[in-house]
């Protein structure tokens, strides 16, 4: 795990930091003479995290930086006075995910319990959930919680015990004092993953629920139309792998900390098939490389552009693992663009992807 294990204050404003910084970049192509990024009013913007940007160098936060101590609560509150300048009109941020981890309140020998490598996985609860705000002088605040946990959501070289390892395949329940929180401050917490905005209607799913279908199980049990966006955030997930409710002309986007982005526009007018759409070549196929050539198709598109962030920010040392596979050099490298000799590892980027014109609706 990376981050500041010394002090946890000093590593949620770390992390922190970079997220200003990132947004001060974003801030900084709108306002150059040849942005990256469309900064027509009329597009939505979405600047997404992968999975796990705010876990912590314990493998999880504990509860108590929400409701004792409330660091997590102020972080929040400036992120939101971040967002709200007006150069993120019309944005929409998912920042990561966030880990907490919470002993079991029957136990009181949990911490002698967890150095001698005896406490159980079962007594211990779980949560992974994504902060998701709106930009602009009227943002909002929502928190989508995971709900599957992946085997690789825990490691196991810390004293905090892998819930997998005792067949804990679900996140907890999220706790009443948390909800009851979360609605005085003006936060919606999405539990049918869907948000609505300015008339379009944007899926939103954590890694492991894209593949086990979360969404597309929540639109099935509520009757609900598909939507015009769909969002996963993740740590070693790829768009195919799971199914795509998206209507004709929209568009999933995938943000992967284990591997690279990907975005695929739906083509075809039938019917809505999970198993296929924005899954050729298939559900276990290559991972969202575009394909090309006469007698290729793939509904996934390439970059439009890339922010790279090679001297412009030092504050990733010691969070950011340099040889992981993610970044734009690696994304260009399955396209078999390989760029990686001009670098002796991975570095960190904005992966920019074309605007999509999301098919108009019928007023009924």
């Amino acid at each position: 795990y990376l981050g500041n294990a010394n002090n946890v204050t000093e590593d949620l404003e770390h992390r922190f930091a970079i997220v200003k910084q990132v947004l001060d970049i974003v801030r900084n192509d709108k306002h150059s003479d040849d942005p990256e990024i469309d900064n027509s009013p009329d597009v939505l913007k979405i600047l997404m995290l992968p999975e796990f940007f705010l876990r912590g160098p314990a493998g999880a936060y504990s509860m108590s930086h929400i409701f004792e101590d409330k660091i997590m609560l102020k972080l929040s509150d400036a992120v939101l006075d971040l967002v709200k300048h007006e150069d993120f009109e019309n944005y929409l941020f998912v920042f990561g995910t966030a880990i907490f981890a919470e002993v079991n309140a029957d136990i009181s020998n949990y911490k002698e319990l967890a150095e001698e490598g005896e406490l159980k996985p079962d007594q211990v609860l779980y949560w992974n959930f994504a902060p998701i705000n709106t930009g602009g002088k009227h943002a909002k605040r929502y928190v989508l919680p995971k709900k599957y946990i992946s085997t690789v959501d825990f490691l196991d070289r810390t004293y905090l015990p892998n819930p997998t390892q005792a067949n804990i395949r679900q996140y907890s329940a999220v706790p009443e004092q948390l909800r009851k929180l979360l609605e005085v401050r003006g936060t919606k917490l999405l539990q049918d993953n869907i948000i609505e905005l300015n008339g379009i209607r944007i899926g939103l799913e954590i890694c492991l629920d894209h593949r086990r279908g979360v969404l597309w199980d929540t639109l099935q049990s509520t009757d609900e139309p598909l939507v015009d966006v769909q969002l996963v955030t993740s740590a070693g997930m790829a768009i195919e792998l799971g199914p795509n409710p998206v209507v004709t002309g929209g568009v999933v986007y995938l943000s992967d900390g284990e591997a690279s982005s990907a975005a695929c526009v739906r083509t075809d007018n039938g019917d809505f098939d999970p198993v296929v759409v924005c899954r050729e070549p298939g559900p276990g196929g290559i991972k969202h490389v575009p394909l090309s050539g006469p007698n290729e198709k793939s509904e996934f598109v390439l970059m439009s552009g890339c922010i790279d962030f090679l001297g412009k920010t030092d504050l990733l040392q010691g969070y950011y693992s340099i040889y992981q596979t993610q970044g734009c050099s690696y994304t260009l490298q399955q396209y078999g663009i390989d760029v990686m000799d001009k670098y002796k590892y991975y570095p960190p980027s904005i992966e920019v992807y074309p605007v999509v014109d999301l098919p108009v609706k019928q007023v009924q």
